[in-house]
């Protein structure tokens, strides 16, 4: 009965000569009857190798220039991310903040490349587009590859295509390089930074070194807890002796001498994928517990620890209770203990701690070279 009733009521609207008057909308807040569009444009690279560093700069160069030589368009900035993945916005500083300026209504168009420099994760790009469209000044997103402004009414289709096809490439290449990884695991090839790691660096080659001054820290650590001290008097011990960590802090924790007596590298093994990536858009990481294969390589790499000690420290960390009686904590050797930067372009270089007395920095002027004995030996009155 509704329903026919319904039906009667189109009939009887249509059949009538009621006048309806049509009032034409009037759009004033379209970004596109601006005198002039303000223009940004996004730039990424997702590393800080040469060829791509050159790319980079010539994105920026070159949308400056387009921007400043259209005389219909007004350049608000160039928003530009070198070194991070197009998977997730989260590390992206300059992209954030372009988003963060459209929100302000600062922005009325956007130029990128190609809908992989904005972004490879569809969920992101829908969300983020549909954001821009439906801002009370809606802000455009022109992929200059393809010829597409998102504000035009027949996008949304052709952009869902183009960026699952985007999401579909970083899988890809994410596959690839896992399978890679793991194909070096198997032939026991090792792959992990120094330069988080004490007592070791790399040299110019890629091969492994042990770093001396930082390996007596390292020997000390599984002394003292071998001798019956706990972490929390061995880290403090060597934030006493004013020894900084190998990230550069003065503060020592429980957790990192913890790391540093779990850690099987320290005897000269390797044992890779500790962790893995969940997946390539969140870029988390887990501990792998057994959720991926593991690969062991015995003797791998110079031991800093005897085997012996090795294992009687992971006997005594897995029963603290049968730990030795408590011993008096080693006093630290007082001398200038000196850290080197490991790995980038400052690779080698000293680093200076600005709590060094004038004697210390005179040690350490010594020790390297840049003043002689004889220097040292003069009456007090060097100047550094």
């Amino acid at each position: 009965m509704v329903a026919k009733n319904k039906r009667e009521a189109i009939r009887e609207a249509f059949a009538s000569d009621l006048q309806v008057e049509v009032i034409p909308a009037i759009n004033t807040e379209n970004p596109l009857v601006h005198k002039k569009l303000r223009v940004a444009a996004y730039c990424r690279v997702s590393t800080f190798e040469e060829a791509q560093a050159g790319s980079f700069e010539l994105q920026i160069q070159s949308y400056s220039e387009k921007i400043r030589k259209n005389s219909k368009w007004s350049l608000v900035d160039i928003y530009a991310d070198q070194g991070v993945s197009g998977t997730s916005t989260n590390k992206r500083e300059n992209f954030n903040r372009m988003l963060e300026d459209c929100r302000m209504g600062k922005i009325d168009l956007i130029i990128v490349k190609s809908i992989s420099r904005f972004s490879r994760n569809l969920l992101d790009f829908t969300s983020i587009n549909r954001e821009l469209k439906a801002l009370d000044k809606p802000v455009g997103i022109y992929i200059e590859d393809v010829n597409l402004n998102t504000l035009d009414s027949n996008s949304e289709l052709l952009l869902g295509l183009m960026s699952l096809i985007a999401q579909s490439e970083s899988e890809q290449k994410s596959a690839s390089i896992r399978w890679a990884l793991i194909e070096k695991f198997k032939k026991g090839i090792p792959i992990f930074p120094t330069h988080n790691l004490l007592g070791y660096t790399k040299s110019q080659f890629g091969k492994i070194e042990i770093v001396e001054e930082e390996a007596e820290i390292v020997r000390y650590i599984y002394d003292g807890y071998l001798a019956g001290n706990t972490v929390k008097e061995i880290a403090q011990a060597l934030t006493d002796a004013s020894i900084p960590t190998v990230m550069g802090k003065a503060t020592w924790s429980s957790a990192s001498i913890y790391s540093i007596l779990k850690n099987e590298k320290y005897c000269g093994d390797i044992l890779m994928q500790k962790t893995y990536t969940v997946d390539c858009f969140t870029h988390k990481t887990r501990k792998n517990t057994g959720q991926r294969p593991q690969y062991r390589v015995t003797d791998g790499m110079p031991a800093i620890i005897s085997r012996g000690n090795w294992d009687a420290v992971q006997k005594q960390l897995k029963e603290p209770h049968k730990r030795r009686a408590r011993a008096d904590i080693k006093p630290v050797e007082k001398k200038v203990h000196i850290r080197r930067i490991k790995s980038g372009f400052f690779k080698d270089f000293m680093v200076i701690n600005t709590k060094w007395t004038k004697e210390e920095l005179q040690e350490v002027y010594k020790l390297e070279g840049i003043i002689s004995e004889k220097e040292t030996e003069k009456d007090g009155r060097n100047e550094f």
